[in-house]
């Protein structure tokens, strides 16, 4: 869709939502006179709505192959909610289960930054939301450590216990022998 000057007072929400391939803003506009819906992501234009009569109800959309929902209730007279769930959960318990399950690391190969993140659950590693499949795991003492690519670069995974029941497994990225910080 065609990019319009966005009239900053309808804007009713702006989120933050963080997924594999990156942090990306959701932007809601509501005309409660008009009924106008418009949703930017990242940005941009992804759906635009004009003079809908129902002021309240949801608007169903993708980011990454994730479905959002942006919730519209009301709140007294003329006064509306506004609230984003994703993947079927509320923005706030998304980003703690993703803290939980996924760990993410922001690697500069040929000057450009790449973004992986580690889904603790299945192992799968994915740059810039892409799934990696072309890995090669080993197994070494007290864990495992895992060479893929990022373009042309070797990078390596380190999955180790460690050593303390509260900390648990620690996942670590190597590139050329250096650790790289996780975010």
């Amino acid at each position: 869709m065609s990019e319009k000057k966005k009239n900053s007072d309808d804007i009713v929400a702006v989120w933050k939502v963080p997924l594999a391939g990156g942090v990306h803003e959701v932007e809601f506009e509501h005309g409660t006179a008009t009924g106008k819906r418009v949703i930017r992501l990242d940005g941009r234009i992804i759906r635009r709505k004009e003079w809908m009569f129902r002021l309240i109800g949801d608007e169903i959309f993708n980011i990454e192959n994730t479905q959002c929902i942006i919730r519209v209730e009301p709140d007294g007279l003329f006064m509306y909610t506004y609230s984003l769930l994703v993947d079927g959960k509320p923005l706030n318990n998304y980003c703690e289960y993703m803290s939980k399950t996924r760990s993410v690391w922001i690697v500069s190969t040929d000057g450009v930054d790449k973004r992986i993140t580690l889904d603790k659950e299945t192992m799968d590693i994915f740059i810039d939301g892409v799934k990696i499949t072309d890995t090669m795991p080993e197994f070494i003492d007290n864990g495992t450590q895992t060479h893929f690519f990022i373009g042309e670069v070797m990078a390596t995974l380190k999955t180790v216990h460690s050593g303390d029941k509260k900390v648990g497994v620690v996942h670590n990225i190597f590139i050329d022998g250096k650790q790289i910080k996780e975010l």
